[in-house]
């Protein structure tokens, strides 16, 4: 809660100040925030259904398993590889649909584009890993260089990209995917052996030992498999996607925490980033529900039985990776006390956002947090934006009545009321003084 009245606790001073009653500038009115819905998961046999569809007490399985004890970026990089590989397989898919009335063209640019993104996140998470000294050296590679990895082929024999490379349907966009690879790696010091160019010579992560593409592979059946409608294959690959990603993003979460509280504020900048990055990518994904025929989806949600009689909860609340990752994400606010160094005050009082004002304020002294706080606030737009969305794509393919139960998330007051109201005070002050800029000191 805001304390309006904090202009009137300030020490007076002689100087100009930071004050819009001393100007007689009227205050701005600030929407207290209502108390904020919880986000829940579904039920626990819709959720269930859903992990047993998506084959995910397999993959979680895959994720825990701790192959390289010593490479601390193992459980990010594993899941997001995971989704790189499914990626693959679904643009298979795609290319081998049978249906005449698939847009393949459009299909495999969304596809390309979503390889893209996952490539681009994929390569600044190694850049963080490598720019770090405590992490830097750890991921397991391979030095093409070696005369005795010479003797055997530098880049993945399970993969299904390097397959893609060489079948004439899917030979165009496998190779630029690979050219994608080339150019996004270039600022690490290995690259991800996928069978890309690798002009500079550089290392080569061990992918197969990482990502066990074969194993991925096992897991493109499902308990429906039975249901012969081309579009269960869609929204199984896309929603195994997802689940990847959304496990990624709450190992960075996780670390992003850690790095707040060893006040290593640069790397955490950089976490925030990522998982901002990662929402966006979550939002592509869902978007290439949109290539769906409607009529064949819709069937498929009735063979599915995706949807009971009396249900009201909204598709994605059925994942609890994602409805864990939106709650560690909008935790984050709890941090920001830690980050401006100042204490809570139970009564609601004007400390935070003063001390907020003043990280703004001084750049120089402050500015790493300043880009800390902007990444948590990007977060909350990434994620906000992704449920909005999720929104739009579900009243697309299944109507408006079926996209239920997601405003109260995108509606909601922004979680970080303190740098909210700074920025407003900050803004109305440098409104209402445009001539009064001169010599200007900040009473704190």
């Amino acid at each position: 809660m805001v304390d309006l009245d904090w202009q009137t606790k300030m020490v007076c001073s002689n100087s100009p100040k930071l004050s819009l009653l001393e100007n007689n500038i009227p205050i701005p009115t600030l929407q207290i925030p209502l108390r904020q819905n919880d986000i829940t998961a579904a039920s626990s046999p819709l959720c269930a259904a859903y992990d047993n569809y998506l084959r995910l007490p397999d993959l979680r399985n895959l994720w825990a398993t701790t192959n390289f004890p010593d490479w601390p970026n193992e459980p990010i990089i594993k899941p997001a590889l995971h989704a790189l590989e499914i990626t693959f397989r679904f643009l298979a898919t795609v290319l081998s649909d049978p249906r005449p009335y698939v847009n393949k063209r459009e299909w495999t640019r969304r596809l390309e584009s979503l390889a893209a993104a996952q490539v681009q996140i994929i390569a600044v998470l190694c850049e963080d890993e490598e720019q770090n000294p405590e992490t830097r050296g750890t991921a397991p590679v391979s030095d093409v260089n070696d005369f005795v990895t010479a003797q055997r082929r530098s880049y993945s024999e399970e993969s299904l990209l390097p397959r893609l490379a060489t079948w004439h349907r899917s030979r165009d966009v496998a190779r630029r995917i690979l050219a994608t690879v080339e150019c996004e790696m270039m600022r690490c010091t290995y690259t991800l052996g996928l069978g890309e160019a690798n002009l500079a010579g550089k290392k080569v992560l061990r992918y197969d030992d990482v990502c066990r593409p074969t194993e991925i592979r096992s897991l493109e059946t499902t308990p429906y498999d039975h249901v012969e409608n081309y579009e269960n294959g869609t929204v199984h690959a896309a929603q195994q996607i997802v689940e990847c990603w959304t496990r990624a993003g709450r190992g960075l979460v996780e670390r992003l925490v850690e790095s707040v509280e060893r006040r290593e504020l640069e790397k955490a900048a950089s976490e925030c980033h990522a998982v901002e990055r990662i929402w966006k990518l979550l939002a592509e994904v869902e978007d290439v529900h949109e290539m769906m025929d409607p009529e064949d989806f819709l069937r498929l949600k009735k063979e599915l039985g995706m949807r009971r009689q009396g249900e009201t909860e909204a598709f994605c609340f059925r994942s609890k990776e994602v409805v864990e990752l939106a709650k560690v994400c909008r935790d984050l606010r709890q941090k920001v006390p830690e980050i401006l160094e100042v204490e809570v005050d139970p009564k609601g009082g004007p400390g935070m956002m003063e001390a907020a004002m003043k990280v703004y304020r001084e750049k120089t002294k402050g500015l790493e947090k300043v880009v800390v706080l902007q990444g948590m606030q990007a977060i909350e737009v990434a994620m906000k934006r992704f449920f909005f969305a999720y929104k739009q794509v579900a009243s697309l393919l299944m109507g408006s009545s079926e996209a239920d139960g997601l405003t109260q998330i995108f509606l909601q007051p922004t979680y970080f009321p303190s740098l909210d109201a700074a920025k407003t005070f900050l803004s109305y002050y440098w409104e209402n003084n445009a001539n009064q800029t001169q010599n200007l000191v900040v009473p704190w």
